[in-house]
């Protein structure tokens, strides 16, 4: 019983990180993480802009074109409020992941602004995906929800 729960989320896990879509949202990903990088950078010019709110600006600015760019070429759908909405909640955990490796590279490891944002975007790309197929995008799951209430 217990074997057979493990195999149903490996194959879940295979199904979810070895999916077109999944390549798809790390070419886009490339994309975001360039943003990311490059807005966080502009942001730290400013002289009186701290790196960390540089970073989080980036970031948050960034946002908004992968919103864009994951409904039209990764899940095929049309942008609505209530979607965006979903899209921004589902990065909450990935951008506490951000914030916490963009300062641990900047502090720790003393890298450029341009690389710690570009680190922190890549290593919490996998949980970004996940978070955002699952509650932004799943289609079923929000309609089996809404057929519950």
């Amino acid at each position: 019983m217990i074997f057979e729960a493990i195999i149903n989320i490996l194959k879940k896990v295979k199904s979810t990180f070895l999916s077109g879509n999944f390549i798809k949202f790390c070419l886009f990903g490339i994309i975001n993480t360039f943003n990311t990088s490059l807005f966080s950078w502009i942001f730290s010019l400013i002289p009186f802009v701290q790196a960390n709110i540089a970073g989080i600006l980036g970031y948050i600015l960034s946002l908004q074109g992968a919103f864009l760019l994951t409904c039209k070429f990764i899940f095929k759908s049309k942008p609505a409020l209530k979607k965006y909405t979903r899209f921004i909640i589902s990065y909450i955990p990935s951008f506490i992941m951000y914030i916490l490796i963009h300062a641990g590279a900047l502090g720790a490891l003393k890298l450029p602004q341009f690389w710690a944002s570009f680190m922190a975007v890549m290593l919490s790309g996998p949980l970004t995906f996940a978070i955002v197929k699952i509650y932004a995008f799943n289609e079923t799951a929000q309609k089996k929800k809404y057929e519950e209430d």
